[in-house]
């Protein structure tokens, strides 16, 4: 038989009364409205671990006349026929009217768990946790054949390659829940982040993510969760425990490993900041040590030289000034000492005494002269010592008679621990400046 055949026969089997103006009870998932305006989804009913599905849709001339929009979970009666797609080799079952009967089986059990959850703290905002900024291993927990961990291996080696830890596990049909939980607890004491993924799917696909065994799971993992189960718009208990919840795998990925790309231009700002710092440093330093060459400067050394021969000059001016206005002083009192004498003695008396006035007079006069003259070669001759120091003191006398002054980096050289072979120095002489450089350096053994 060929395939037509086959399907043709199929229909014929299909179109029995029993199939045609039916009412059907179940759980509405997987919902979708198309551009249209007609609505394809899918009844479902749980019977023990079994589970049966039918394709349903309603085209756009009756879903107009519904007086509520059908959601995920709404427990409904239909009322249709069984329909066969020969082309396809799939059928459905046509609506034309249904009705809302309750909330459903599976939003009526994931209440119950969300309440349960929510009493034990498991979606409470204060628990969940920062990711760490740079993990060292991301453990994925999700099927080894699908694409979210082919999706998070492209996303971290080109942001920024980390270690992965696969944690395979079935993320949907009988006994999934156990597994996924299972496989959050293998790999969460060896990573520092746990991504818990999945692609799009059903209504029915995605519900063993809200199963109380993979939120307990989740909520307490010794590590951050970041949950990207389905597409945005799908939200499970799962996503409501785990510490952050991605849109995407992908998403999930770009947000526990950083840009590798933004991180090195980060760094390359900080270190042209740092370059900067450093140059007006380097500037400023050179300014100070500018500034302290300048002020140790032979010049600087000559006028401070100058200005002290200038104040010895002027302080003994002014004591030869005061040495002879004191000798002029003294003169003026002797004149007057004598005036009286001459004046209240009696001419005898006088005549007698001024012989030996006249001497002691001579006596003083020669006394005075001679302090006056002692001081004045004192003076004189601590000025000349004075001077003899100042010009002991010059650089420049002793370059005169054949040494030099060594620098080296602007500090005089006033030992040889203070070089090293290589090192040059600048020999300043009484008449220029020279530059050299230190092949050796040897201690006087008797130092």
């Amino acid at each position: 038989m060929r395939v037509s055949e086959v399907t043709g026969v199929i229909t014929q089997l299909l179109d029995t009364p029993k199939l045609i103006n039916i009412r059907v009870s179940g759980e509405i998932t997987n919902f979708k409205r198309h551009g249209s305006g007609h609505l394809y989804f899918s009844l479902s009913e749980r019977q023990g671990e079994k589970e049966f599905t039918i394709r349903c849709s309603i085209w756009k001339n009756a879903a107009r006349y519904l007086p509520w929009t059908p959601e995920d979970g709404m427990e409904v009666e239909a009322f249709g026929s069984i329909n066969h797609y020969e082309r396809g080799g799939q059928y459905s079952f046509i609506i034309s009217q249904m009705w809302q009967s309750g909330a459903g089986e599976k939003a009526a059990l994931i209440e119950q768990w969300k309440r349960e959850l929510t009493a034990r703290g498991f979606f409470a905002p204060e628990r969940k946790r920062p990711l760490p900024e740079y993990p060292q291993r991301i453990g994925v927990v999700t099927s080894e054949t699908g694409a979210v961990i082919h999706d998070i291996q492209n996303v971290i080696s080109n942001r920024f390659p980390t270690e992965i830890i696969l944690s395979p596990t079935a993320v949907q049909g009988a006994g999934a829940h156990e597994e996924i939980a299972a496989a959050i607890r293998r790999v969460a004491k060896m990573v520092d982040i746990i991504i818990v993924g999945r692609g799009g799917g059903s209504y029915e696909d995605l519900f063993v993510f809200n199963h109380p065994v993979v939120v307990e799971a989740i909520a307490t993992s010794p590590v951050p969760v970041v949950a990207a189960i389905g597409h945005e718009v799908d939200i499970t208990l799962a996503d409501m425990a785990a510490d952050h919840r991605a849109s995407t795998p992908s998403h999930a990925a770009e947000m526990c490993v950083r840009d590798r790309r933004a991180e090195i231009e980060s760094l390359n700002h900080f270190r042209t900041r740092i370059f900067r710092r450093l140059l007006s440093r380097i500037e400023q330093a050179d300014e100070e040590l500018n500034d302290l060459r300048e002020r140790i400067a032979l010049v600087r050394i000559e006028r401070t030289l100058s200005q002290r021969r200038q104040y010895l000059v002027e302080l003994s001016d002014r004591m030869s000034f005061f040495a002879e206005l004191s000798l002029k002083k003294q003169r003026i009192r002797i004149k007057e000492y004598a005036a009286r004498i001459q004046a209240q003695n009696p001419a005898g008396i006088l005549m007698r005494e001024i012989p030996e006035r006249r001497i002691r007079l001579s006596e003083l006069s020669e006394r005075m002269d001679q302090v006056t003259c002692s001081r004045l070669a004192c003076h004189r001759l601590e000025l000349h010592s004075l001077a003899s120091v100042l010009e002991a003191r010059n650089p420049h006398t002793a370059c005169k008679k054949g040494y030099c002054l060594v620098m080296h980096e602007g500090e005089i050289v006033s030992s040889v621990d203070m070089l090293n072979t290589g090192d040059r120095v600048k020999l300043t002489f009484s008449d220029g400046i020279a530059e050299a450089e230190i092949h050796e350096v040897k201690q006087h053994e008797e130092v």
